[in-house]
């Protein structure tokens, strides 16, 4: 009689399956329900691309984009040359030089001196960069779509002097170098210079013109 009381009813058991199994299609119509509502939770500033992913966006030289500018977007009349520190939080990373041409190409350089950290100096010796602007590519930040801002993206190659002092040591760092950001219509530049040995591990500097007049 004692095993008989302990035995679970098959009827219980199908109960206790049905209220799990309504509890996961529950969890997937709200899933499915946020990302379909709420796309903007799922999107940034770049979008989830890191910029040696995007690198069909950057041209053949010689090459335009397919699509111009929107009315909205920088008007391409002009050369605009643009000199700009680059920071890595407060912290200078030299300094960008580039120049965006009215047919969408960019070519430019990184250069400059810079502490790493309170006993490495590193010299920029050799860093170039080329690349172009994108107008198909969407500016959304925080939800919102900024149909005004133009996308522009390069890669090139640097190579780092590094010193470490206490060791009384120097040795160079080659590698692959990104820049890529957004042009307000005022023709400030915002953006982020990558610099990567492997594409696996990276160090992300940012950087921020004023208006061109």
């Amino acid at each position: 009689m004692a095993q008989e009381g302990l035995q679970i009813n098959i009827s219980d058991r199908r109960s206790v399956y049905t209220v799990w199994l309504r509890c996961f299609v529950l969890a997937g119509i709200i899933i499915s329900t946020f990302i379909l509502v709420f796309p903007s939770f799922l999107s940034s500033f770049y979008g989830p691309d890191l910029p040696w992913d995007e690198e069909e966006r950057i041209l053949p030289e010689g090459k335009t984009p397919a699509k111009a500018p929107s009315a909205d977007q920088p008007k391409m009349t002009d050369t605009l040359r643009f000199k700009i520190p680059v920071y890595q939080d407060d912290f200078g990373r030299g300094q960008i030089n580039f120049v965006l041409y009215p047919d969408g190409a960019i070519k430019g350089v990184w250069n400059g001196e810079y502490d790493r950290g309170e006993d490495a100096y590193c010299t920029i010796l050799a860093a170039s960069f080329s690349g172009n602007i994108d107008p198909a590519k969407p500016c959304i930040q925080n939800g919102r779509h900024d149909s005004s801002k133009l996308y522009f993206i390069t890669s090139g190659s640097y190579t780092l002097l590094e010193k470490i002092s206490s060791l009384g040591q120097e040795h160079g760092i080659y590698g692959l170098v990104y820049v890529r950001g957004w042009l307000d219509p005022n023709y400030t530049a915002t953006g982020e210079l990558f610099i990567t040995e492997n594409r696996r591990s990276y160090e992300v500097y940012s950087f921020s013109s004023g208006p061109v007049n």
